[in-house]
């Protein structure tokens, strides 16, 4: 209501002020479809619960579904204009606004500077994960990938209400500077004033706009080679015979090597030991992730202890998903009121796709998350992060798969 009120008020001074410019005197021709917060799609979520990590959690999921919202827009484009095949569908820009209602949070609720800071440290982490080194899907192409950006803003009942402390600093600078301005002033308030919402609340603006050389990537697009331009299995000669210097007996003596079995093979069989030279000891692994770094953490962590520690794993290999799935943890072990987690406990996070040619970029996002539950009151002195990594520098820490870890203090 308190949404819809505003932009009522909003619609009402837009309409006001393209009458006046419509006026004999102005002589313009702009309309009341200058608004723009009339061409917006708004969606109401509310998000209940009343623990910080949860919240945080939530939010990571918004920010996940939007983004996921956003690539599915695209997709189903490209689709349309591949059914078309003629060109002339034109791709659309998607713009949806989600606001993510916070109620229960009494944390949130009485405190600006805690919302304000939780906020701020979300939106750093979205910025510092660019730098990320990602794994991408194999099934996705490139030069299809469309502009997918998301905004996060925020509103609260006391946005914009100064500490005492802050208004002296700005008492002091004002005194310096000899001057006020007060339109400045009566701007700031106003601005301050339109962001004061009756509960906390996230505003999740999402984005989906084609890539810029979308029309020429189309037009241009390589056709497939028909048939009759493969090439043969054979290669043939200028006179349309095949070439004599591949006999049915090389086919025969090829298919014989590779149908033998690797374990009847002789000392000096050279195409095997040369094989065994390029692979060394590799194998296929029948064990899954977390059981690789399940034993791997029983044999190179001291700390590790059988009855405390917990294991967790996840697949995903998008930053927004990992952060709502470690968070989520966090929620999850604090709402067992019967066993909280206790002093040196771990909670170990295996996320095997995740960041794994890069110890850097998982070290930044574990310091991110370190950074987000600094600003969660009554998480940051109770929980300590470090990593595990295949391309760790120190051995002691090269685990076999990106191993995240929680250490409650």
């Amino acid at each position: 209501r308190w949404i819809s009120d505003t932009l009522d008020k909003s619609n009402q001074a837009a309409k006001t002020r393209n009458e006046g410019m419509n006026s004999p005197q102005s002589g313009s021709s702009s309309s009341g479809s200058d608004n723009p917060y009339a061409r917006k799609e708004v969606s109401y979520v509310c998000e209940t619960g009343d623990d910080l990590a949860v919240v945080v959690g939530g939010i990571f999921r918004r920010i996940r579904e939007a983004r996921e919202k956003g690539e599915n827009h695209g997709k189903s484009v490209e689709q349309q204009m591949a059914n078309v095949g003629d060109g002339s569908h034109t791709p659309t820009t998607m713009r949806q606004t989600n606001v993510v209602v916070i109620p229960n949070c009494e944390d949130l609720s009485s405190s600006f500077r805690v919302f304000d800071e939780l906020v701020q440290a979300i939106n750093q982490a979205r910025r510092r994960a660019r730098d990320f080194v990602t794994k991408k899907d194999d099934s996705q192409d490139s030069s299809n990938d469309w502009v997918v950006s998301i905004n996060c803003a925020h509103l609260h009942p006391q946005y914009g209400v100064q500490t005492p402390e802050e208004r002296l600093a700005a008492m002091k600078h004002e005194e310096e500077e000899g001057e006020v301005d007060v339109n400045l002033q009566e701007y700031k308030q106003r601005r301050d004033e339109a962001r004061r919402s009756p509960y906390p609340s996230v505003i999740v603006e999402v984005q989906s706009t084609p890539p810029p050389d979308f029309v020429s990537r189309s037009s241009a697009r390589p056709e497939p080679p028909s048939p009759a331009s493969r090439p043969p299995f054979f290669a043939e000669a200028s006179d349309g015979e095949k070439d004599p210097s591949v006999t049915s007996d090389d086919v025969k003596r090829l298919e014989a090597l590779f149908g033998m079995s690797a374990a009847t093979k002789s000392s000096d069989d050279m195409f095997y030991d040369a094989l065994g030279e390029a692979f060394g000891d590799n194998q296929i692994s029948t064990t899954t992730p977390l059981e690789r770094a399940q034993n791997w953490v029983l044999e190179n962590d001291p700390a590790f202890d059988v009855n405390s520690s917990t294991f967790t794993n996840s697949d995903t290999r998008h930053v927004d998903a990992a952060y709502e799935f470690v968070f989520n943890n966090f929620a999850m072990l604090r709402s067992q009121k019967d066993t909280l987690p206790k002093r040196g406990q771990k909670s170990y996070i295996v996320l095997p796709n995740f960041l794994p040619t890069s110890a850097t970029s998982f070290d930044r996002f574990a310091g991110q998350v370190s950074n987000i539950v600094r600003s969660i009151p009554g998480l940051a002195e109770k929980v300590t992060v470090s990593t595990f990594h295949p391309e760790h520098i120190e051995k002691r820490t090269r685990s076999p798969v990106p191993i995240f870890v929680a250490t409650w203090k």
